[in-house]
């Protein structure tokens, strides 16, 4: 359906990362999230939410240890089951926090459970506050009118929120060089709205339906011709403060952006772009630019 905007929020903090396990355990990530809270970790709240991963132990292990390392006190908010928590308790916790972080996994799965249970108002009144928004794949996308996801790769859900999480609930998936594809297609899934475009995460990913994610999304693109879209690499992060905003490029790391231009090869650092539709066609520029080139 046609965005939320009722749920834009005019000033927002976060930082959102192209990768969800990987990204929240890279120390240059965290040390970015403590900077833009502002505060001596120890006075921080972390709440950690891991809806789309249906409560998986070691994605939140994952995500939150370096956080919980320097300091900071992590609470699990669980929303998977009914009855997991009260609305007390969501209220409390979204009150207390001073950074969220929402895991990678399943961004459909996350967004309807959070609409059911009225959690997605408490995060719009966490962010109203100031409370700085995190997370990486899933975890980027739930922050954006919608996105690019993996939402229908079997590997991302399970038959009933009773059984084992996943394997691959918490990371995208990657394609085998000469393996077969499997059957399935990406989606464009809704998110709460709180900020403008369509976020692909993984951008410069190729996952196991054997598709690079950036060439889907074009034809995504055009298919939605009035959004803008906000283009994660794997390993890059999009900081936002305000009217404020910069690129993380994770050094050490691959990526797309080889001098100014796409590499499919992913032989380039790791950095965010951003797409609109213009006369029928894609126009693709390098953030930070404000614009595009012309």
């Amino acid at each position: 359906g046609p965005p939320r905007t009722k749920m834009r929020l005019t000033s927002l903090k976060g930082v959102f990362v192209g990768s969800g396990s990987e990204g929240l355990q890279q120390p240059e990530v965290v040390t970015e999230i403590l900077s833009l809270a502002g505060t001596a970790p120890t006075e921080l709240n972390v709440l950690y939410i891991g809806t789309p991963t249906y409560e998986k132990a070691q994605s939140r292990e994952n995500q939150t240890k370096l956080l919980a390392a320097a300091g900071c006190s992590v609470t699990h908010l669980k929303t998977t089951l009914a009855g997991d928590c009260t609305a007390v308790e969501m209220e409390e916790a979204c009150a207390a926090a001073n950074i969220i972080v929402v895991s990678g996994g399943n961004t459909l799965y996350g967004i309807d459970r959070w609409r059911a249970t009225g959690l997605d108002r408490q995060l719009k009144a966490a962010g109203e506050r100031g409370a700085l928004l995190c997370g990486g794949s899933a975890g980027a996308i739930c922050w954006f009118d919608g996105g690019h996801s993996d939402s229908g790769d079997p590997d991302t859900y399970i038959s009933s929120a009773a059984a084992p999480a996943p394997a691959g609930a918490d990371e995208a998936t990657t394609f085998a060089e000469g393996g077969v594809a499997a059957q399935w297609d990406y989606v464009r899934c809704p998110g709460l709205g709180f900020l403008p475009g369509l976020c692909c995460p993984h951008f410069d990913k190729t996952q196991s339906n054997g598709v690079l994610r950036a060439h889907d999304f074009d034809e995504m693109m055009l298919r939605h011709p009035g959004e803008r879209g906000v283009c994660i690499d794997h390993f890059a992060a999009l900081i936002v403060d305000g009217a404020r905003y910069r690129v993380l490029s994770l050094p050490g790391k691959p990526g797309s952006v080889l001098g100014g231009a796409f590499s499919e090869a992913r032989a380039g650092l790791p950095g965010v772009w951003v797409k609109e539709v213009a006369g029928g066609e894609v126009k693709t520029w390098l953030s930070p630019a404000a614009r595009p080139p012309g």
